[in-house]
């Protein structure tokens, strides 16, 4: 595990979605690691540090856009954007490796 790291595992991967749609600017990376499908968004702490919330999947998403409509609380998948008030379309960075997880799942 990277010491200069926080990690945060949700238990749902709804969850992950939900925490990055109302941030002000919505984007998940995604990895495979270990055989799962890590998707995650690092942010700064307020000490300064830095964050990592993450969850996994057995199975990748193949659509470009996770979109959450934050009025229904309701989560789809697209290959298109669209603008709506309604509905944050999130982004999905297709990362072919990393090193802010140096083992997985982190310690």
């Amino acid at each position: 595990m990277n010491r200069d790291l926080s990690y945060a595992k949700l238990k749902a991967f709804n969850d992950l979605v939900r925490f990055v749609g109302m941030s002000s600017s919505p984007f998940l990376f995604h990895v495979e690691l270990e055989g799962k499908h890590v998707y995650f968004i690092q942010i700064m702490s307020f000490g300064g540090g830095r964050m990592i919330y993450y969850a996994e999947l057995d199975e990748r998403i193949s659509e470009k856009y996770i979109v959450f409509n934050r009025f229904r609380d309701e989560i789809s998948f697209s290959d298109q954007f669209s603008s709506s008030g309604q509905s944050a379309h999130i982004p999905i960075f297709e990362l072919e490796k990393t090193n802010l997880f140096t083992g997985y799942p982190p310690e």
